[in-house]
């Protein structure tokens, strides 16, 4: 199943990659295809303008220059200049105001009368006109073809039509026939040239396509790697951070993620042995000492009080071993529930301060007290008890005789802040970050005399934070310790 869902992942990761590729291609296709198109309608019409303007001034020129000569019907002055316009295939053509051609360039409609579009339109009251057309094989004006038109024209031939006046009068036409098939030719060319070098540019922009879906699809094909590795249990499954982009930080929080799942895996493993080593340590001394009383005949009346005592010492120990764990387990389920009100931290602090005393006298400790505020705070008043007792109860349990032990409580900003400071033993700075750790001891030997359980220290810690407060330690081997516990003035 699990081989099957990961062929699955992995097919789709490359129908992804592939529908990228395609539209990266797809759209810088249609986007160089939509300029080229209209390159190339804006060179063609640039062009084409251009020839109207250039042939139609000629034209004009024309038909100034036949007015006299059609006037006084001089054929051989109107031939003339008609022969020395009509040069590179070009033709000219001078029609009486009833559309007869007078002179023909090329001497082959002299006399006949030549309808046409452009030029009735002159002898109807029009200046001047033009048309292109397509002449075919046998140079016949054929059919009209529009200046977009970009299909088969064998010959594209452009059409102008002048009025000849005399005193504003319309006394005639001329045409001036010139060959364009050069510009659709040009064309053409413009054409195939775009076409391959959107071929090329096709070519170019899937090669690059395919180099920028591999960058973006590589982080995503690590991180799926590494998704599909810790799924097969392995949570030490790391991915590489490249750049500080988008999937940086995607792979920098499962990175993250995996670190903590790999930590809590390993707390996990390590709170599992830590409670059996801790549970099965009384249980293995109550058997001793059970085995010892069964088997051992004519037993002491005295040792055998002695060894129920401490047997006895062994299952409140148990019991309260027991008891923090299921603390602990209540308060991480969730099930631990507070009783919020309106409390003043001094008052709870000195209450526990009250409690503590005799221990601390007991033990030839100084507990001192400094109140510099009241600190009125929202929180549980039983739970923030057991923090500040358990805490100044290590700080007089691990603090030599004659020792001091400092307890205060004052306003920091938004933050009530208690804190406890002794002359004790101190910690080594490397078990320091440790130290609220579950079943963590920094003296194995002495912790167990004094009758701790590892767990005291977790508790309190997850209290606070369940008032959304914080605590920590400072210290310094054979110089003492400070806690400090930071809660909100408006805490909830």
């Amino acid at each position: 199943m699990g081989i099957i869902s990961l062929t699955r992942i992995k097919a789709g990761f490359y129908s992804i990659r592939w529908k990228i590729l395609i539209a990266y291609l797809l759209i810088i296709s249609i986007a160089f295809g939509v300029v080229a198109a209209t390159l190339i309608q804006l060179v063609g019409d640039y062009m084409f303008n251009q020839r109207v303007k250039d042939d139609q001034r000629v034209a004009e020129n024309l038909a100034s220059l036949m007015s006299d000569a059609l006037v006084s019907m001089d054929v051989k002055q109107m031939y003339e200049n008609a022969l020395a316009a009509s040069q590179e295939g070009n033709r000219v053509l001078v029609l009486d105001r009833l559309g007869v051609v007078q002179v023909d360039g090329a001497s082959l409609l002299n006399g006949q009368r030549f309808e046409n579009v452009e030029a009735a339109n002159v002898l109807s009251g029009a200046n001047a006109d033009y048309g292109f057309y397509d002449t075919g094989v046998t140079g016949t004006l054929t059919h009209r073809a529009a200046i977009s038109s970009f299909g088969n024209i064998r010959s594209m031939t452009g059409l102008y039509a002048s009025a000849i006046l005399q005193d504003s009068r319309l006394i005639g036409v001329v045409i001036y026939i010139s060959q364009a098939q050069d510009i659709y030719e040009s064309l053409r060319d413009i054409q195939l040239r775009v076409l391959l070098w959107l071929l090329l540019v096709a070519v170019a922009v899937l090669l690059m396509s395919m180099f920028v879906v591999r960058t973006i699809t590589r982080p995503i094909g690590e991180l799926n790697e590494g998704i599909a590795r810790m799924s097969r249990g392995d949570l030490s499954s790391r991915v590489k951070v490249r750049g500080k982009n988008e999937f940086a930080q995607l792979a920098s929080a499962f990175n993250s993620m995996s670190e903590k799942l790999e930590s809590l895996d390993k707390s996990r493993n390590q709170f599992v042995s830590n409670a059996s080593h801790e549970l099965k340590t009384p249980l293995s001394t109550m058997k001793i000492l059970l085995e010892t009383l069964i088997y051992q005949e004519d037993f002491d009346p005295a040792m055998q009080k002695e060894f129920l005592t401490d047997i006895n010492n062994e299952i409140d120990r148990l019991n309260c071993i027991v008891s923090d764990l299921l603390t602990l387990v209540h308060i991480d389920s969730g099930g631990v529930r507070l009783n919020p009100q309106e409390i003043r931290l001094r008052d709870v602090v000195m209450e526990q301060v009250k409690r503590l005393s005799p221990l601390a006298r007991e033990r030839g400790i100084e507990l001192e007290c400094d109140m510099r505020d009241p600190c009125e705070i929202i929180g549980d008043s039983v739970k923030l008890a057991q923090v500040i007792y358990n805490v100044i109860d290590n700080a007089i349990k691990y603090t030599p005789r004659g020792g001091e032990v400092w307890v205060e409580v004052f306003r920091s900003g938004k933050k009530a802040v208690a804190r406890i400071r002794d002359t004790g033993i101190g910690i080594p700075e490397e078990d320091v970050p440790h130290i609220f750790d579950r079943f963590y001891r920094v003296d194995k030997a002495r912790s167990r005399e004094t009758g701790g359980t590892g767990l005291g220290l977790s508790i309190v810690k997850q209290i606070v934070l369940l008032h959304e407060g914080d605590i920590r330690c400072e210290s310094k081997e054979n110089e003492g310790s400070t806690f400090i516990i930071e809660l909100p003035i408006n805490a909830k």
